[in-house]
């Protein structure tokens, strides 16, 4: 058995092909573009709540305003940390394979970056629109989403890399 690195990649193997890697970042710049129109006006408060409450009430029965807003607005949240997520983790991945040096590192930080600009442009856009607000905190949401699924990531490349070496060689 060969031994890999933790980082994924065994020592002496070739670099991904260029098709890999642009394939890899084309997913980060389509999911980033996603996150881009979900950002707009058309997905507003008032937008999305047309749609969702239909469905809420269906689910819960009947329930006061403002439990219902507390729920839509959790639900939106909720939304913000796993679309940063996801970029987190396609950024991380490409970043990963497009790295030479201090591969986990590089890829973590590139990763981290590209959330934390994206929310805040995000967001900035979103203080200058009439039906949209602007929030510190939802950068901070999306900044926690990316770093959840960058430690994510890392650990279970770690204990992949761990299993790897425990199994004894055939």
């Amino acid at each position: 058995m060969q031994e890999t690195s933790v980082e994924g990649a065994s020592p002496g193997s070739a670099p991904p092909s260029r098709r890999s890697l642009v394939l890899a970042w084309t997913a980060v710049v389509c999911w980033a573009a996603v996150i881009w129109v979900l950002g707009g006006e058309g997905f507003s408060m008032s937008e999305t709540s047309r749609h969702m409450l239909p469905w809420l009430d269906w689910l819960t029965g009947d329930l006061d305003w403002r439990t219902r807003y507390k729920i839509l607005a959790a639900i939106r949240k909720l939304a913000h940390l796993v679309e940063y997520a996801i970029l987190a983790v396609l950024t991380f991945r490409a970043a990963l394979r497009t790295a030479r040096k201090n591969r986990l590192a590089t890829a973590g930080w590139v990763a981290a970056f590209l959330v934390a600009a994206l929310a805040t442009a995000d967001e900035a856009r979103q203080a200058l629109t009439a039906t949209r607000t602007g929030s510190p905190y939802d950068v901070l949401i999306d900044m926690t989403g990316g770093a959840i699924a960058i430690a994510a990531v890392i650990v279970i490349m770690r204990r992949m890399r761990s299993a790897d070496v425990a199994e004894p060689a055939a």
